[in-house]
C-alpha cells in the first residue's frame, strides 16, 4: 500500500515595520520582570505611588455624585472633544499658573496620562536624526522613546540645582560650530523633583536656563523647551517655585505639561500640556484619529475633585504626609547604612518619589555587574542610574542608582536600603566592582 504524501505545513509569520522590529527591549520591562519573578523581592525601583494612599472611598463617593445627576452622568459617560473637558482645563490653569489663565486654558489638551502627550509632542515635532537635549541623568522612559523614533539625545551636565546654564551654553555652542544646530529642536527638563535626580530647579536656575536658550535661538530651527511638571504637587520642604512660563520662557516656544497620576492615581490616567500653537492643533489632528478624545469619565472625576476642593485635602490630609514620613525613612536609612561607606553620596530631595545614589566611581551599579547581582540575590532591586544618561554628552555615570520610596512601606525602605549597603560592601571587599 502506498503512503499518502506528508503534507509540509509552512508557519507564516505577520512582518513587523522596521521601526518595532528593531526597537530593543526597554529598560523598564526588564525592571519588572526581575521583580515579578521574585515576589518577595524588595523594590526599591518602581516609580508607583503608595497603594495605601490611593483614595478610594473619595472617587467613590465623587463618582456616586456624578452619576446621581443624570445630565452630568451620561456626559461624563460619552464621547468629549478631543482636547479635553474645558472646565477642568481652566481649573488646570488657575492651580499651576500665576495668570492668563483663559488663554492657558484654551492651549491646553488633556491626554491619557503624560506619556500619551510626551509621545504626541514628540511624534509633532521631531524628525528622525534630530537632537534632543536633556539633563544628565533624566528620565529613562522619556530617553527609550526618543530612541523609538529615531531622535538623538545629548546629556547636559548638572549639579544639585538641576541642569548647569554653562554647561548648556558650551554644548549648544560645541554643536553649533559642528555643524550641528540645524538638527536642535528640543530642550526638556523635569525641573520639579526630577526623575531620578530629585532636583528642584530654583527660579534663578529657570531664568539663566531661559537666558542660554535665548541666546542660541538664531542660527537654525527654533529651540522648544519642554517642561515636565509631574511631580511638582510632591513637595514635602520648602516653597513652590513658578513654572518655566511665568518665568519669562516664550509661550510660543514652551510646553508645560503635568499629570494626576503621582498627585492622585494613576489609574485615572489624566495628562494636560499647555502647547503653543501650531504644535497644539498639529496634535489635536494626530491625536483624533488615535482617541477621538481621551476618556471622558476620567476627567469628570478630576474635574469634581477640584472643583470640591477634595484633591489638596487628600494632598494635604493623606499622600504628602505619607510620602513624607517615606522620604525621611529612606534618607535616615541611607544615612544610618550607607553614610559610613567611603565615596558614597546622596541628596536629600525636598519632594518627588526618589533619592539618586553616587558610589564609589570603581563600583558599577549596571546590569549584570556584580553589585546589581548580589542586591538580587539578596532580594532587592534599584533602577540603574545609567539608564538615566543619553549616548552623547556628558559621562555616563555607571556608579549611580535611582532609589524609589514611592511603593515600599517604612520598614521595607530601612530593610531595603540595609541589603543594598551589605551587598556594596561586600562588593568593594570582593575587587571584582564593575561588569564584565
Amino acid at each position: 500500500m502506498l503512503s499518502q504524501p506528508t503534507t509540509v505545513v509552512t508557519r507564516r509569520l505577520l512582518h513587523l515595520t522596521q521601526a518595532v522590529a528593531a526597537a530593543p527591549e526597554q529598560p523598564i520591562s526588564r525592571l519588572m520582570s526581575d521583580a515579578l519573578k521574585n515576589p518577595g523581592l524588595i523594590s526599591l525601583a518602581a516609580g508607583f505611588v503608595d497603594e495605601q494612599s490611593l483614595p478610594c472611598q473619595m472617587i467613590e463617593e465623587t463618582i456616586a455624585r456624578l452619576l446621581r445627576n443624570p445630565m452630568r452622568g451620561r456626559q461624563s459617560l460619552q464621547y468629549g472633544l478631543t482636547e479635553g473637558d474645558a472646565n477642568l482645563r481652566l481649573l488646570i490653569a488657575q492651580r499651576y499658573f500665576a495668570g492668563c489663565h483663559d488663554q492657558h486654558a484654551a492651549n491646553m489638551v488633556l491626554t491619557a496620562g503624560s506619556n500619551q502627550l510626551l509621545h504626541l509632542i514628540t511624534q509633532c515635532l521631531l524628525e528622525p536624526g534630530d537632537l534632543v537635549l536633556c539633563a544628565a541623568p533624566t528620565y529613562f522612559v522619556y530617553l527609550a522613546m526618543l530612541r523609538d523614533l529615531g531622535v538623538d539625545a545629548v546629556s547636559i551636565a548638572t549639579d544639585d540645582a538641576g541642569m548647569i546654564p554653562e554647561a548648556l551654553d558650551q554644548t549648544l555652542s560645541d554643536l553649533t560650530a559642528q555643524g550641528q544646530r540645524e538638527r536642535i529642536k528640543l530642550l526638556y527638563l523635569v525641573p520639579y523633583f526630577d526623575n531620578p535626580a530629585a532636583t528642584t530647579m530654583t527660579i534663578h536656575r529657570r531664568q539663566e536656563i531661559l537666558q542660554v536658550l535665548e541666546r542660541h535661538q538664531t542660527g537654525g530651527p527654533p529651540i522648544a523647551l519642554l517642561a515636565d511638571n509631574a511631580y511638582r504637587d510632591l513637595r514635602y520642604d520648602g516653597v513652590d517655585e513658578p513654572c518655566f512660563i511665568d518665568c519669562g520662557a516664550d509661550p510660543a516656544l514652551t510646553i508645560e505639561t503635568g499629570t494626576f497620576s503621582k498627585n492622585l492615581a494613576p489609574g485615572i490616567r489624566v495628562g494636560w500640556g499647555v502647547l503653543p500653537e501650531p504644535l497644539r492643533t498639529g496634535l489635536l489632528r494626530r491625536k483624533s484619529v488615535i482617541d477621538f478624545g481621551s476618556p471622558s469619565f476620567s476627567q469628570a472625576i478630576v474635574r469634581q475633585l477640584m472643583l470640591d476642593g477634595l484633591l489638596d485635602d487628600h494632598l494635604k490630609g493623606s499622600l504628602l504626609p505619607t510620602y513624607q514620613d517615606k522620604r525621611d525613612a529612606m534618607v535616615a536609612a541611607c544615612q544610618r547604612q550607607l553614610s559610613a561607606i567611603e565615596g558614597v553620596h546622596f541628596q536629600i530631595p525636598q519632594g518627588g518619589l526618589y533619592v539618586w545614589l553616587r558610589l564609589p566611581p570603581e563600583i558599577a551599579a549596571s546590569p549584570g555587574a556584580p553589585l546589581w547581582n548580589a542586591c538580587l540575590h539578596r532580594g532587592v532591586l534599584y533602577v540603574p542610574g545609567e539608564l538615566c544618561f543619553a549616548s552623547e554628552g556628558a559621562k555616563i555615570q555607571r556608579n549611580t542608582i535611582r532609589l524609589s520610596f514611592g511603593v515600599q512601606s517604612e520598614a521595607g525602605i530601612s530593610k531595603g536600603i540595609e541589603l543594598l549597603a551589605q551587598a556594596i560592601t561586600e562588593v568593594r571587599a570582593s575587587g571584582t566592582t564593575s561588569c564584565c
